[in-house]
C-alpha cells in the first residue's frame, strides 16, 4: 500500500482543498509561472493526444480559446502557444476574451504575450461593446478543429454571471467544434455544484485532480496532468493513478533468472460456445511477463486454442453436455494449488448450474491469490470465496455485474469501497473512469477511452491483471492499479494509431509493449 500512496497515486482533492494546497506548494509568483507553463506544455500534449484519436488532418488546426481572466485563461493561452510552436500544426488561433485586455491578470497577459510571439490571433475582448455579437458572428461563420475551455477554474461560485453567462451557452450551441477541451474543470462546475456548464469531450486536470470531476458528465474523459504538487504526499481516501506505476515493468529483468521466478498464472475459464473470451485473456496474460500460464479449457477446444497460442499450456478439462466446464474436472485445480501462483476464473464460461457449483467447491479447497471475472462474478461465488483465507480475491465486474453482485444499483465511489470491504476483496469497477478500491481506498484511473466499449476489452484486462498478480501474488492492489492503468493506456494509443471506429479489441494486444516506453 506504501508505494500506491506515495509513489504511484496523488490525491483528488476538493476545490477549496486544492486552494490551499497550491498556495503552499507555488510560494512566489515565479514558481506559479513556471507551473503555468509546464501545463501549458502538458495540456498540448493532451490536445495532441486526443485529437489524433480523431481521423481527421492532423496539421492546419483551427483553434477556439474561451479566455477567462485568471491562470486558467493563461493555461489555455500557454496550450495554443504550445501547439503553435510546432510548424504547420495551428493554422489560426482565435480567442474569446471575457474582459478587456487591460484586466487579464499578469500571468495571463503575459501568456497572450508569448502567443503573440508565435502567431497573430483573432482577438475578441469583452472590453468591446458588441463583444457577445461578435463572438456569435465568428461562430456562426467558422470551423474550428478545437476548443480550448480557460473560462472558470476552481474558484468558481454558482451562479454564472456577466459575459460568461452569455458566451457558455452561445459556445455550447456552436456544432461545428471537433475536439472540446476544458482546462483543469468545464466551466461552471465547482465545489458548490454545477450551473449550466460547458461540455468537454476531455478534461484535464492541471496539477490536482478536483473531486466535482468524479461525477461530471459534463467533463467528458478525464486526463490528469502531474505537475509534481505532492512531493510532500497527503493522505486521502480518495487518489488518481499516476503513470510511474508502470515504472516497475519498464526496467531490466534480472540477467540469473528463469521461468517460475516470474510467477504460474492458473487460468480456468471458456465453455465450447464461447472460446473466444478465453483465448483473449490467455493472450493477454502471455503479454503480461508471467512466466508460465497453464490453460484449463473444455476438452473440445483446448487443441484448436493450443495450435494458435502454444507459448501456454493447455490442459483439456471434461465438459458438461452443453459444452460447460463439469465437476469432474475438479481433480486438476487441486494439482496445480503447489504450483501456480495465482488463479483466473471466469471468461466464457456460462452460467450452468454444475459449473457454478465447480466454481464453489474450488473455493473449499484454493488458498492462492485469485482473480474472478464475467461468468464467476455472481453473488454467491463471491461469498464462497471471501469467506476463505486465500492470499487474495480480485474482482473485475462492469456495472451491470457490479449490480448483480451488490444487489443495488448505486455504483458510487462509496459502494465501491463499501463493497471491497464487505467482502475483503480488491475490486476493480469497470467504466469510463474505472475504480480501484481495498476497502480502504478508491484509486481512480484516467487512461483509457472508448475503444474498450467493445466485447472482449473486459477479457484482455482480466488476462493482464492475473498475469501481474501472479508475478506478485502478495500485493493484489498493485497488481489491479497496474493492470488497469497498462490497459488504458495501450487503448490510448491504439486509438492514436488507427482511430476509434474501425479496430478489434485484439489489437491493444499490439500497444502494450509500447505502452510501457516512458514519454517524459
Amino acid at each position: 500500500m506504501s508505494s500506491l500512496l506515495k509513489a504511484f497515486s496523488d490525491p483528488i482533492l476538493s476545490c477549496a482543498e486544492a486552494m490551499e494546497w497550491e498556495d503552499d506548494v507555488l510560494g512566489s509568483e515565479e514558481e506559479a509561472w513556471q507551473a503555468m507553463r509546464a501545463a501549458g506544455v502538458g495540456l498540448a500534449k493532451t490536445i495532441r493526444s486526443g485529437y489524433a484519436m480523431t481521423r481527421f488532418p492532423q496539421s492546419g488546426w483551427r483553434i477556439l480559446g474561451l479566455v477567462g481572466k485568471g491562470h486558467n485563461g493563461g493555461d489555455a493561452l500557454l496550450a495554443i502557444e504550445s501547439l503553435a510552436s510546432v510548424p504547420g500544426l495551428v493554422r489560426q488561433a482565435t480567442l474569446f476574451v471575457v474582459c478587456s485586455l487591460v484586466e487579464l491578470r499578469p500571468h495571463t497577459r503575459k501568456a497572450l504575450d508569448l502567443l503573440r510571439e508565435r502567431i497573430e490571433p483573432v482577438v475578441l475582448s469583452g472590453g468591446d461593446s458588441d463583444w457577445l455579437a461578435a463572438c456569435e458572428e465568428s461562430l456562426a461563420q467558422s470551423e474550428f478543429d478545437i476548443s480550448v475551455d480557460g473560462l472558470l477554474g476552481m474558484q468558481f461560485r454558482p451562479p454564472l454571471r456577466g459575459s460568461i453567462a452569455e458566451l457558455i451557452p452561445l459556445a455550447q450551441r456552436c456544432a461545428r467544434v471537433r475536439l472540446r477541451v476544458a482546462v483543469d474543470l468545464p466551466s461552471g462546475v465547482g465545489d458548490e455544484g454545477v450551473d449550466g456548464p460547458l461540455q468537454a469531450d476531455v478534461t484535464c486536470a492541471t496539477g490536482i485532480l478536483k473531486s466535482p470531476l468524479l461525477d461530471c458528465p459534463s467533463a467528458g474523459a478525464l486526463r490528469y496532468l502531474d505537475l509534481g504538487f505532492f512531493r510532500a504526499n497527503r493522505a486521502t481516501d480518495l487518489r488518481v493513478l499516476r503513470d510511474r506505476i508502470l515504472d516497475p515493468l519498464r526496467g531490466i529483468r534480472p540477467a540469473r533468472s528463469e521461468k517460475r521466478q516470474h510467477g504460474h498464472l492458473a487460468i480456468l475459464a471458456g465453455s465450447r460456445s464461447m472460446p473466444g473470451a478465453l483465448s483473449l485473456c490467455v493472450q493477454a496474460a502471455l503479454r503480461s511477463g508471467v512466466g508460465l500460464v497453464t490453460v484449463f479449457a473444455p476438452e473440445s477446444i483446448a487443441g484448436s486454442l493450443a495450435a494458435t497460442l502454444p507459448e501456454a499450456m493447455w490442459r483439456s478439462w471434461p465438459e458438461t453436455p452443453q459444452g460447460g466446464l463439469a465437476l469432474e474436472g475438479l481433480w486438476q485445480i487441486r494439482s496445480m494449488e503447489g504450483k501456480a501462483t495465482a488463479l483466473l476464473m471466469g471468461p466464457g464460461m456460462g452460467a450452468e448450474r454444475e459449473t457454478q457449483t465447480l466454481l464453489e467447491t474450488i473455493a473449499a479447497e484454493w488458498r492462492k491469490s485469485l482473480v474472478l471475472d464475467a461468468d464467476a462474478l455472481r453473488p454467491e461465488v463471491v461469498a464462497a470465496f471471501s469467506s476463505g483465507d486465500g492470499e487474495g480475491l480480485l474482482l473485475t465486474p462492469h456495472d451491470g455485474e457490479f449490480a448483480r453482485l451488490s444487489g443495488a444499483s448505486d455504483s458510487s465511489d462509496a459502494a465501491v469501497k463499501a463493497y471491497a470491504r464487505e467482502t475483503g476483496s480488491i475490486l476493480v469497477k469497470k467504466g469510463s473512469s474505472t475504480r480501484i478500491s481495498d476497502g480502504a481506498y478508491v484509486f481512480l484511473n484516467t487512461t483509457g477511452n472508448a475503444v474498450l466499449s467493445r466485447g472482449g476489452s473486459g477479457d484482455l484486462l482480466a488476462g493482464l491483471a492475473a498475469g501481474l498478480l501472479a508475478q506478485d501474488p502478495s500485493d493484489p492492489l498493485l497488481a489491479a492499479c497496474k493492470g488497469v492503468y497498462w490497459h488504458g493506456r495501450a487503448a490510448d494509443l491504439l486509438a492514436q494509431d488507427r482511430g476509434q471506429t474501425a479496430v478489434r479489441t485484439t489489437e491493444l494486444l499490439d500497444f502494450l509493449s509500447a505502452a510501457l516506453q516512458d514519454d517524459g
